[in-house]
């Protein structure tokens, strides 16, 4: 090996490189010295010998200490690489390149560890926010492994997210394809779409996963799509009616037969009634103008039950009173006894309940009818299954509920006949 290749391959062999040569160069000259003074053989090496030895435990001793600064930066910058920021390095030296380097390791170190305070802060911050979330949101680890989601997430899933902790993906559900998280189950992803990021945590990549619920933003738009067909066909309707109706009358006027005159009757009493379907179609979604009063429970279901002399009611009550819009709330639950009444077979029981649950005034219709046929699409206009039914009752009472800021919901009874009909009100 040449004395350049060794000089240059790394800092040890440098240091000892140079402390071979350098102590040779000296020793050689104390030898040259001894002789030049007319020194014997033997003490001019011995000398030489005795320099060379104090030399080299001098040059040991300073290799030691420069090394192991070396080796305390590199476990410095090691514990740095593993986010450890609570071990800092004394410095070797008091100045110096060795001494320098060390310092900008500690502030480097400290600074980083400011910076990791701060994020840490945040990221508890956005677990704080998630919890509050009404939407299902999960966190998945590095491993795509459920470690953290919020309350809603657990409704969602119907149990407590912490029995799901650790779970893979595919148990939960869902599936990565071409960098985007999908439901694997069909009928999940029609009611259900995902957003996703990702985040670093303890130097980890982590996933969040918000779950957001498309069933209302369908909704909307299937209506916004029956509003214009009922704009368009009460236009024509309506054009057409009006002179048929206007006809009907006059000829009415001039008739003498009864049967004729009967007959044209029928025909101006269809228009009418075609009239107003048309306008009640149109009224489906239609902004409402509500006047929210607290209402008295006792006094609003005896107005209730004494539209409906035939039917068997039983109230149960534990609230005093509820707010909502006094007219629309009665032709609420006017639409919802009516359907109870057509689903059951004499002697008709219904039962009426208001309850206090939480911020929330709960009103129910229990019936021991026949129960829904097909649940899924009682709220879809137009959709019906009585025989002279319009399909529109439904989508106006739930219409008026959610414009309360409220939910309507209609189930069958699990381990009796009949159905109950469920409107939340916010207190």
């Amino acid at each position: 090996m040449t004395l350049s290749c060794l000089y240059h391959s790394s800092l040890e062999r440098s240091l000892i490189g140079f402390a071979f040569f350098s102590s040779t160069l000296a020793a050689l000259g104390c030898y040259f010295i001894g002789q030049y003074f007319a020194l014997s053989v033997v003490t001019s090496a011995v000398i030489s010998i005795l320099f060379l030895a104090i030399y080299l435990k001098l040059f040991i001793r300073t290799y030691k200490k420069v090394i192991n600064s070396f080796n305390r930066n590199y476990a410095h910058l090691d514990a740095i690489l593993n986010e450890d920021y609570n071990q800092l390095v004394k410095p070797s030296y008091q100045a110096g390149s060795i001494h320098q380097l060390q310092q900008s390791l500690i502030e480097l170190s400290e600074e980083l560890f400011k910076k990791k305070s701060r994020y840490d802060q945040h990221v508890f911050l956005v677990y704080q926010l998630i919890e509050h979330f009404n939407v299902p949101i999960m966190v998945l680890d590095q491993h795509n492994k459920l470690s953290y989601a919020n309350n809603a997430f657990s409704e969602f899933k119907q149990t407590q997210w912490q029995t799901l902790r650790y779970a893979s993906a595919e148990q939960l559900g869902l599936t990565k394809q071409d960098a985007h998280w999908q439901f694997s189950d069909v009928i999940t992803a029609q009611q259900w779409q995902i957003r996703h990021s990702e985040f670093i945590e303890q130097g980890s990549c982590h996933q969040l996963i918000v779950m957001i619920d498309i069933t209302s933003a369908l909704r909307e738009s299937q209506l916004q799509a029956w509003q214009q067909i009922i704009r368009v066909l009460g236009h024509e309707i309506r054009n057409s009616l009006t002179p048929v109706t206007a006809m009907a009358e006059n000829l009415a006027v001039k008739l003498t037969e009864p049967r004729q005159i009967q007959a044209l009757n029928v025909i101006s009493e269809r228009c009418n009634y075609l009239n107003e379907f048309v306008t009640r179609y149109g009224d489906i979604n239609k902004p409402l103008a509500l006047n929210i009063v607290a209402i008295d429970t006792d006094t609003f279901l005896k107005q209730v039950c004494a539209i409906y002399p035939d039917v068997a009611f039983s109230c149960v009550t534990d609230a005093a009173t509820f707010k909502a819009d006094r007219t629309f709330i009665h032709q609420v639950m006017i639409n919802l006894i009516k359907n109870a009444i057509e689903a059951s077979t004499p002697p008709v029981k219904i039962t009426l309940g208001v309850h206090k649950q939480g911020k929330v005034s709960c009103i129910t219709i229990d019936d021991n009818g026949q129960g829904l046929a097909n649940p899924d699409n009682i709220f879809v206009p137009f959709y019906t299954t009585k025989q002279q039914g319009q399909g529109i009752g439904l989508s106006f009472c739930r219409n008026v509920i959610e414009q309360h800021h409220g939910s309507l919901s209609l189930a069958n009874k699990e381990k009796h006949q009949g159905a109950v009909a469920t409107i939340l009100l916010p207190v």
